[in-house]
């Protein structure tokens, strides 16, 4: 094995890298963001570990020696089954040694003749540790298991370094996991929220898949090509719009989203609303055909930091005056006064700001299952949950759902779920009972207690 440190071309070389990774590896030349995976088996987690070592070397050939990188994983027992184990049996004894020390940790300290880089093996159970951290790069291994981008952006900002100009960030998952979400939005969809878009430039996504892998064997292919559907498009294909855990697998983008209509006067409409200030707040209109029950999710107002009253204004400003709105059903904490001394509540707020609220049934396993009826299909073919395209942030989060996995009936609740909870509440008195025998009745699959 060459020993060399210098061109990247010589670096790849020590690294051992495939021609994806090395794709990948190419990019870092251009790009702060990096996100390599999207499936199962294309060597994600020896990229990180092994593209670190590079970084280390890159930085010690440009004179920068004694650099810090950290490794990230979720969990502790993640990070030594992922990558400690693995750093012990790869690692050549020449490159440095894995040690614990008072003042790093647990990290990779590579010889002094190729740098003295130190390559930190941390995990993420309170990131907020890390806000006075300082790092050359950071490095996270299956990104999608971090529900919050909060902890996205408390990491950046831990990347600085004397004398480094561009510190990287650069993450490796799969589709699947309560992060999907927002890691789809930043680097599949390119996305950026106002504060990111001036970085817009420096995100570069690059698809892995198990065929890029080499060092595969017969039976770990065997074992993809038979999985369950779902899990085959997300662990095989990459695909970042399906994945383990999805809550709600029934939905299709092409079935479900529709181009606006006009309503028909006749049709009952009602509202959902899910309340929140520095959490998003979702508002949504909901008219509900009488010929057949299918519902449809026609309006969104979705927003935060906004005051009680500011939500409920724009909430009445955007109903017209002639569309009758039978009932808003709303999150029962809105009832509640935060002090003795507050003799209002939100829904006192509202009402006095023109909108009234009657409290939604807060079951979530009962919204879950009504939910889930709903997209599926009526006895005309067509779902029963029908959402116009100017709904985009419930297109957004309700596909991207996963199951809570203490309690795997029910939603995580750390994901994006607003609009999804406002939905559920707005669905507060659709009737349980059986699709399949509804079906039978005169009046198909759901009534409305309205």
């Amino acid at each position: 094995m060459e020993h060399a440190i210098g061109d990247r071309l010589e670096t790849i070389n020590v690294l051992g890298f495939t021609p994806r990774q090395a794709e990948a590896w190419a990019q870092l030349a251009s790009h702060r963001f990096l996100l390599y995976g999207g499936a199962r088996g294309g060597g994600k987690s020896r990229f990180l570990r092994w593209g670190g070592i590079g970084l280390l070397m890159d930085h010690a050939a440009a004179g920068r020696r004694g650099v810090v990188g950290a490794l990230f994983c979720s969990t502790y027992p993640e990070l030594r089954d992922r990558q400690v184990s693995k750093i012990e049996m790869e690692f050549p004894k020449w490159l440095g040694d894995l040690r614990d020390s008072q003042q790093f940790g647990l990290a990779f300290h590579v010889a002094e003749e190729y740098g003295g880089g130190v390559l930190q093996l941390r995990n993420l159970d309170d990131p907020s540790k890390y806000k006075s951290s300082e790092f050359a790069f950071i490095l996270v291994d299956e990104l999608t298991q971090i529900a919050d981008p909060a902890v996205f952006h408390t990491l950046r900002g831990s990347l600085r370094w004397a004398g480094v100009r561009r510190p990287q960030f650069i993450a490796a998952s799969n589709p699947d996991g309560p992060g999907n979400l927002w890691v789809r939005q930043l680097w599949i969809e390119r996305d950026y929220p106002p504060e990111l878009k001036p970085l817009a430039d420096e995100f570069c996504f690059v698809q892995s898949l198990p065929t890029d892998n080499p060092h595969l064997d017969d039976s770990y292919w065997q074992d993809l090509k038979t999985l369950p559907p779902d899990l085959r498009r997300a662990w095989l294909e990459g695909d970042w719009y399906v994945f383990s855990g999805q809550a709600f697998k029934s939905w299709r983008t092409e079935r479900h989203i529709i181009k606006p209509f006009e309503i028909p006067k006749h049709w009952l409409r009602f509202r959902g609303i899910d309340w929140g200030y520095a959490s998003p707040f979702c508002c949504l209109w909901i008219a509900r055909n009488p010929d057949n029950g299918r519902v449809v999710v026609y309006r969104e107002l979705y927003g935060k930091e906004l005051t009680d009253r500011q939500q409920a204004m724009m909430i009445a400003d955007l109903t017209p005056q002639d569309e009758r709105i039978s009932t808003s059903y709303a999150d029962p904490s809105m009832w509640a006064r935060s002090t003795l001394d507050n003799v209002t509540s939100t829904a006192d707020q509202y009402l006095a700001a023109g909108v009234q609220l009657t409290q939604a049934d807060n079951n979530r396993l009962n919204g879950k299952r009504k939910i889930d009826r709903l997209l599926e299909d009526l006895p005309d073919g067509k779902p029963g949950l029908l959402v116009f395209e100017t709904c985009s942030n419930l297109i957004r989060t309700l596909p991207a759902m996963a199951y809570d996995k203490r309690h795997p009936e029910d939603i995580d609740t750390t994901q994006e779920d607003h609009a999804v909870d406002a939905l559920r509440y707005a669905l507060t008195s659709l009737r349980e009972g059986s699709p399949r025998q509804e079906k039978k009745q005169a009046n198909p699959w759901m009534e409305m207690k309205l």
